[in-house]
């Protein structure tokens, strides 16, 4: 983003603002883990303290689901469509660079307002189970129709994330400047960390968790898009830095 004649603080509220994406992103995979683990561990919602446990009956799953997008089922839904709604928020409100004459990559602000409507879209429309999912004190009965929704919308997500992270990240104010900064390696890589994690599910939903149904317990899924959340809040968390001078 070009700097040249800008307030100090307007500044320091844009790297502020990357480095919430960032956060936002890294954390999401073991916030989510984590507080469905605590609320399942210690039975918080069989405990008449949180809940009137006389009107519903809560039955904890187990807290370590096949993908992160399942968590919208549990006792972290709120949480899970929380942060990639703030996401979304923080992504539409980004600006950065134009396009410029010379490039055919789309402006910044292009691409992080496709990011943030594929972010709302993961959570407005719920991926879906085969199985009745009844680990909260709602019982979902979950959609295939809005699944293949929700897949769509997750895809498109992470594929806006590696190319803003490949390309967008990588100019300067200087069009010739173009990936030879120090830094833009690193982004480089975080962009295709992501694209091969993705790659990585389709294969696996495709053409191996049917026919190889053991494969699920190892929440493939699961561990391949906290990869790519955490390269992708690393990119971000890397662009957010501000340096000492």
């Amino acid at each position: 983003m070009p700097q040249r004649n800008l307030n100090p603080n307007l500044v320091i509220s844009y790297h502020s603002m990357r480095q919430s994406i960032g956060w936002l992103g890294l954390s999401l995979p073991f916030l989510l883990l984590v507080g469905n683990y605590i609320i399942n561990e210690y039975n918080l919602l069989n405990n008449d303290t949180f809940v009137m446990t006389q009107c519903n009956v809560y039955t904890a799953d187990t807290s370590f689901k096949s993908s992160i997008s399942h968590y919208y089922y549990t006792t972290v839904g709120g949480l899970f469509t929380g942060v990639l709604s703030a996401v979304a928020l923080f992504m539409f409100s980004y600006r950065g660079y134009p396009q410029r004459d010379e490039e055919i990559v789309p402006s910044d602000s292009f691409m992080t307002n496709l990011a943030g409507i594929c972010a709302l879209g993961v959570a407005i429309f719920p991926t879906s189970s085969y199985n009745c999912l009844s680990d909260n004190v709602r019982t979902f009965i979950s959609s295939e129709t809005m699944g293949y929704v929700h897949y769509m919308f997750a895809g498109f997500f992470f594929i806006t994330l590696s190319l803003i992270s490949i390309f967008n990240f990588r100019r300067t104010a200087k069009v010739e400047d173009f990936g030879k900064m120090p830094s833009h390696n690193f982004y480089k890589y975080c962009g295709i960390v992501m694209l091969v994690c993705i790659s990585l599910i389709l294969i696996y939903s495709v053409w191996l968790e049917n026919d190889y149904p053991e494969l699920d317990s190892y929440n493939i899924t699961f561990i391949l898009e906290t990869f790519a959340l955490i390269a992708f809040g690393l990119s971000w968390l890397k662009k957010g830095r501000i340096d000492s001078n």
